[in-house]
């Protein structure tokens, strides 16, 4: 953002108190780990562990330590070395939506399982749109074995993209050999240097890690490739039903991953990641959609910026199932707290129905949609040329300023946003072009670059190498 300040919802003393409220959290209730290995690389870095009860305990001193050990700005790669983001320097970047399972096709009313080849459309469709900086698998491929799914997907996006990589594995096990994918499309054993992907990994609410994902955390912060921390909690079943409560849990668990990340490897890259969600109990059902998750991005803006680490949060979200007006506001108030709140790092698009559901038409509204709300955080640029004071007494009083020089120098300068789809035509010019509405807009920009020349893929070196790796790792299952 440039000219628009943040917007704070706690104040600095209630800011303390969470942090407080979460320090004390780690050091007298603790963290459970279900990891040997990792109990045993914890009591021999200074924690306080509980062999028995496989309980963690974080003194206040190495937690503030580990927090002046992260960096505060985080640059993030292409595959081909190009710079693609640069976290944590007052810029917002996006990517679109990962891990979803089902796609919703324009003109169907239900949703079909999501195929290897989908993600590879979804990538070259990212790869194509201006907002989308950073790529992620949109969905896991159902049409592959089930626990090389992930892998399966980034060897897809890799043949339509060469765009920063985000990954969120569910275990160690799967992590290694993307980390080895993602090393021979690079040309780099070194993925810390100029990390060409980012990692997302998650505690198990309330208060624990999973053998699965602490492993992970080991496995990525001993390569020194960038993690983005995010723990989901739900209200009022594995964290306090209050949003303060939420999120000091929540706040205390990503303290313990922060903590583990620099003790491994001091000064790895670590990102303030979050994915606010509440439990509706009508319903008995996760919302990413609700205003508190709009409020709590911004609450978690403010705990990112005490730290000083980058800050990550899914938007635009919905909880909706179909693309109506519910879909509609949920998507741009995420969207536009995610704003609000100076995200670095804003990931989910193309996604509605809490996350499980992605359409190719709702990637190219995303974009849509990011472009508007990036128009408004740039704000109104106040200056002697933009007053146009000398422009003003020129023309004078019934001026046409329709020709003169100062408004063509201003067309097409970002001084007012230009859409790709939005309809912004008289409604007779509307009409006679077919009525179309947004959504069908969408749909005919989807076929347009889905119907260009494919890009020609990996070279038949790296597709050889790849596949080796995916198949000894299912041989491996």
């Amino acid at each position: 953002m440039e000219n628009i300040e943040k917007l704070k919802v706690l104040t600095g003393d209630e800011v303390s108190k969470i942090h407080e409220t979460s320090i004390l959290i780690l050091e007298k209730t603790g963290v459970h780990v279900n990891s040997s290995r990792v109990l045993k690389s914890a009591g021999e870095m200074g924690l306080v562990v509980d062999l028995s009860k496989k309980i963690v305990k974080f003194p206040k001193k190495i937690v503030e330590n580990c927090l002046k050990s992260a960096p505060k700005a985080i640059d993030l790669y292409s595959a081909g070395g190009l710079v693609a983001a640069e976290l944590g320097k007052g810029n917002s970047y996006t990517a679109n939506g990962h891990n979803a399972i089902f796609v919703k096709d324009y003109g169907m009313e239900d949703r079909r399982n999501a195929t290897k080849e989908d993600i590879g459309r979804f990538a070259l469709l990212a790869d194509n749109l201006k907002n989308f900086d950073i790529v992620s698998p949109e969905a896991y491929p159902q049409d592959v074995k089930p626990e090389a799914s992930l892998l399966h997907a980034v060897d897809a996006i890799y043949n339509n993209t060469q765009k920063h990589l985000y990954v969120s594995p569910e275990r160690a096990e799967e992590l290694v050999p993307i980390y080895e994918i993602v090393k021979v499309v690079s040309d780099s054993p070194d993925l810390s240097h100029n990390p060409p992907v980012t990692c997302q990994l998650s505690s198990t609410p309330p208060l624990s890690w999973e053998k699965g994902q602490i492993e992970a955390l080991f496995e990525t912060v001993s390569r020194g490739v960038p993690l983005s921390l995010l723990p989901q909690p739900y209200t009022g079943v594995t964290s306090p039903y209050t949003l303060a409560g939420y999120i000091a849990v929540y706040n205390a668990e990503l303290l313990s991953g922060v903590v583990f990340s620099q003790l491994i490897n001091p000064g790895t890259p670590v990102i303030y990641g979050s994915a606010w969600s509440t439990f509706d109990m009508k319903t008995a059902n996760v919302l990413i959609a609700a205003p508190e998750t709009v409020l709590m991005r911004l609450a978690g803006s403010q705990l990112a910026e005490l730290y000083s680490m980058p800050y990550h949060v899914i938007a635009p979200d919905s909880d909706a199932h179909t693309m109506d007006e519910q879909l509609s506001w949920e998507k741009c108030a995420t969207a536009w707290g995610a704003y609000l709140a100076g995200a670095d790092l804003i990931v989910n698009g193309g996604m509605f129905g809490t996350g499980l559901m992605v359409s190719f038409e709702q990637l190219v509204l995303d974009d849509e949609l990011f472009s508007y709300i990036k128009r408004i955080a740039q704000g109104i640029r106040v200056d002697d040329d933009t007053l146009a004071l000398d422009i003003i007494e020129k023309l004078g009083p019934k001026g046409n300023y329709l020709m003169d020089e100062h408004t063509l120098k201003y067309l097409g300068s970002g001084e007012h946003w230009e859409p790709d789809i939005s309809v912004r035509e008289q409604y007779e010019n509307w009409r006679k072009k077919g009525k179309k509405d947004i959504v069908r807009r969408a749909h005919e920009k989807v076929l347009s670059i889905l119907g260009k020349k494919r890009p020609a893929g990996l070279p038949r070196e790296k597709t050889k190498e790849i596949k080796k790796i995916i198949e000894k790792f299912v041989s491996s299952i």
